[in-house]
Parts: C-alpha cells; sequence; structure tokens
C-alpha cells in the first residue's frame, strides 16, 4: 500500500478536524485570490489610463522633463512635423502605432479681467483629433469606455478648464456651474469712510461683473512668456470646465489646441512642441519601437532622448508597489493561517496513530515512508483546499464583475466598475495553488519527523 492512499484513509479518518483544516486552508486561498485578483485589475485598469493620457513613449530635448518649464524655447523641439513623419511613414513603427502626436506644455496667468480675476495655470496644448483617438486605446482589451474630450478638432480657439481654474475665475454663473463656491464679499475692517475712488474700486471688487461673451461663448486671456521673456496674450474661448480628481490640478488646469498653445508661447516665431507622444497599439511593443525609435532619433543629429511612461509617470509605478507590499502582507498571513492549521492537524494526527506507526514500522516500513505518509497527507490538504478555495473565488470573481459594483479611485471624480481579474495573471491561480500545497508539506515536514523518530518497542507499548 502506498503513501498516497495511507495519506489519503488518515484525511477520511477523521473528517471533522480535517474539514475545518481544509476551510482554513481555502479560505486563505479564497482571500488571496479574489484580492490578487482585483489588484490585478486595479493595475491594468491605471496602466489603460495611464496609456491614454502620456502614451508608451515621448520623445523630448535632453533636458526637458528637469528643465523645460522654466525655459520652454531652449529645450523645444523644432522642425517637429518632419520627425513625426519619419515615425508614422516607418516601415517597422507603421503598423504597430496607435498615435504620434506633439504636445506642449504651458504655464502662465489665465485672467478673467472683465470680473477683475486671475490665477496661476499649467497645461498643455494638443491636437484635439489625436487626443480623442489617444483617449480610447483599449490594448489590454478591458471594454473600458472611452475618456471623453471637449475639444473639438475644429475650433481653433476653444479649450477647458479645471472647474476649481473656474470658480478662481469667477466663471460659474457664466458657465452655469450650480456645485461652485460662491466668493464672499470683502468686509472693510476700519469703519472710517474711504475716499471715493478707492470706495468706488472696493464696490466694483466686492461685485464683479459677468466676463465679457465672445459669439455667444465665455471667453478667458491666457499670459505666458516667450522664450525671449516677452509676454504672449491669447484669448480661449471656454467649452467646458471639467472637474479633476486632485485640488491641486483642478485649480490650474488648461487643455487647449496646439496651435493656440504655440501662439501664446512662441507669438510670432518659429513653434515648436515640448514632446513628441507615441502610442502603441499593444504595449508588447515597448521595447522593440523604443530601439527603433533612438535609431530614426540618432541619425537626426538632434540631442533628442526617448522617455517611457516609467520616467514620465513615476507615479504609475509608486501604485504598483503600494498594492504589491498589500498583496505580500494579505499573502504572509494567510500563508501563515494555512501553516498553523496543517501543522496542527498533522499533529494530532501522529499523537493519534502512535500505535500505528509502531505497527508499520514493525512490518518493515522504514523512517522515510513514515514521514512520507503525513508529508503526503499534508500535501493532500494543502491542494484539496488550495483548490476549493480557487473554485470559491473564480465564483464571486465573476458574479462581481456581472454585477457591476463601482467605485471611485483617488485622483478620479467619475466611478469605476470595480473588477476582478483572476485570470489577468497566469501566475495567481498557479503559484496560489503551488504555494499552499508546498507550505502545506514544510508544516507537516516536523510532526512527520516526530513520527519517524519513534523507537518501534515505544510506540507498540502505546499501543
Amino acid at each position: 500500500m502506498n503513501s498516497l492512499n495511507l495519506a489519503w484513509r488518515n484525511i477520511l479518518r477523521n473528517r471533522r478536524r480535517s474539514l475545518l483544516t481544509l476551510a482554513a486552508i481555502g479560505v486563505g486561498s479564497f482571500a488571496i485570490i479574489l484580492f490578487g485578483g482585483q489588484v490585478v485589475s486595479t493595475i491594468r485598469g491605471l496602466y489603460t489610463e495611464t496609456i491614454r493620457a502620456a502614451g508608451h513613449l515621448q520623445i523630448q530635448q535632453k533636458g526637458h522633463l528637469e528643465f523645460g518649464r522654466a525655459n520652454p524655447g531652449r529645450f523645444a523641439i523644432y522642425n517637429y512635423e518632419a520627425l513625426v513623419d519619419q515615425l508614422r511613414n516607418d516601415e517597422y513603427l507603421a503598423p504597430r502605432l496607435a498615435v504620434v502626436t506633439p504636445i506642449l506644455h504651458v504655464q502662465g496667468v489665465a485672467g478673467n479681467f472683465d470680473a477683475g480675476m486671475s490665477s496661476a495655470f499649467s497645461g498643455q496644448g494638443v491636437v484635439p483629433a489625436d487626443q480623442k483617438t489617444m483617449l480610447a486605446w483599449d490594448g489590454l482589451r478591458l471594454g473600458q469606455a472611452p475618456t471623453a474630450s471637449p475639444l473639438l478638432p475644429d475650433d481653433p480657439n476653444g479649450g477647458v478648464i479645471g472647474r476649481g481654474l473656474a470658480q478662481l475665475l469667477g466663471l460659474c454663473p457664466a458657465l452655469a456651474l450650480t456645485d461652485c463656491a460662491q466668493m464672499p464679499p470683502e468686509t472693510i475692517a476700519d469703519a472710517a469712510p474711504l475716499p471715493t475712488d478707492v470706495a468706488a474700486l472696493a464696490e466694483k471688487t466686492a461685485s464683479p461683473t459677468a466676463p465679457e461673451k465672445h459669439n455667444g461663448r465665455v471667453g478667458i486671456e491666457l499670459l505666458a512668456a516667450s522664450p525671449s521673456g516677452a509676454p504672449n496674450v491669447v484669448r480661449m474661448d471656454v467649452l467646458a470646465a471639467e472637474r479633476q480628481g486632485v485640488r491641486e490640478l483642478d485649480n490650474v488646469l488648461i487643455g487647449l489646441p496646439l496651435p493656440l498653445a504655440q501662439k501664446m508661447v512662441f507669438g510670432a516665431a518659429t513653434p515648436a512642441v515640448s514632446s513628441i507622444v507615441v502610442q502603441l497599439k499593444h504595449a508588447g511593443d515597448l521595447e522593440p519601437a523604443r530601439t527603433r525609435i533612438q535609431e530614426i532619433v540618432a541619425r537626426n543629429g538632434a540631442p533628442l532622448e526617448v522617455l517611457d511612461f516609467h520616467v514620465i509617470n513615476p507615479t504609475f509605478d509608486q501604485i504598483i508597489g503600494m498594492f504589491g507590499a498589500i498583496f505580500r502582507f494579505i499573502a504572509l498571513l494567510m500563508s501563515i493561517v494555512a501553516l498553523f492549521s496543517v501543522a496542527n492537524a498533522v499533529n494530532m494526527a501522529v499523537s493519534e496513530r502512535v500505535g500505528e506507526i509502531g505497527t508499520l514500522r514493525a512490518l518493515g516500513f522504514e523512517r522515510r515512508h513514515i514521514r512520507a505518509i503525513f508529508v503526503t497527507e499534508g500535501a493532500l490538504l494543502g491542494l484539496v483546499g488550495s483548490i476549493a478555495g480557487s473554485l470559491a473565488a473564480v465564483a464571486l470573481a465573476t458574479w462581481i464583475n456581472r454585477v457591476g459594483v463601482t467605485w471611485t479611485p483617488p485622483g478620479r471624480t467619475a466611478p469605476v466598475a470595480l473588477g476582478v481579474d483572476v485570470f489577468g495573471d497566469s501566475r495567481l491561480l498557479l503559484l496560489t495553488v503551488a504555494v499552499t500545497i508546498g507550505l502545506a508539506c514544510v508544516s507537516a515536514w516536523l510532526p512527520s519527523r516526530r513520527a519517524a523518530r519513534m523507537e518501534i518497542v515505544e510506540a507498540l507499548r502505546h499501543a
């Protein structure tokens, strides 16, 4: 009779204890797989949002990432149209590209001077048609709806601002925004009468007029310094004010068409861009595409560098690291529960079967055979328990995905579907089962070693 048969019979001998041990192992596997699937789903969703916003790769002047916003003219890419055409028409890259588009980072002062209000802004100029394509990227096939953009390809003067910036500029009534806070009127601490001209100024400040409209649309003035230091001012029509998930971003965000941004930064001088964004159809093409783009850039002789989204958005890796740490901590706790559950079950089995162990030893079973029986028993408990927990996790994950539970992640204003993708990482299920079986074998090793070291005479006397 082999060790597997003996181990299985021993499990069935005390079914209540075996069921409790299997339940502990199953709950641990269930928790690890369910939380792991949620982490996988969250990371895949975050990856999709990151690629939609910033692409896979960006081509920039060397030093732009560190100093570009302080000196946009020095670290800008001139004659960028030729490089964009080269990338789009390259024999290797063309079938792998989703979008190649230039962008220009801008910052300055936004003013609603009809109401006497102004505030600093930061944003970027984009090609609206390209941005619409980028926001529809779904290379992981998650089925996420495309992110809407209010920018219009045929509107060269229309842009979007953050809801907080609209509030700072006093645009809420003109844009019919209902969830804006109203600025309280100024109060004069000193009761002494003010001069006529100062009183009139205070009255005007306390009751700002509505912003002037052009062609029925609300407009604001944007002021930025050119590379030479001279100020440039352009007027932008506000198409929409969108709430951002981060307050600091909501108070400064502006998105506008690239030509309008170039006019604001460069004026009548030669226009340029901050970066050329490359979005690929498939994530697996990132490294080969980067190598090919570097070859094209080097051939042009320009001091450019190709950066991936990990460098452009370091927060992505920080969030993944945070989820990874939480997952490892939970997996460690569940592993400890499984370890002690199996160890306790096997230890009790050894204590109850001392006479049986002596009989097996008297029949010629060697010490290694005794160890093998109890280790196999632990392995069977780990196998059955982990498989049961895995099946329960898959069933619950399927139900959660169908029900459509939603949550609002940090940095977002709209709820998203709470997904549990237990099959998103092929290693999750296999590693959970394999590690659980390994832990069960390890936890059964010490009791099995104690059983194997029993003296035959003493064991038979115990019977």
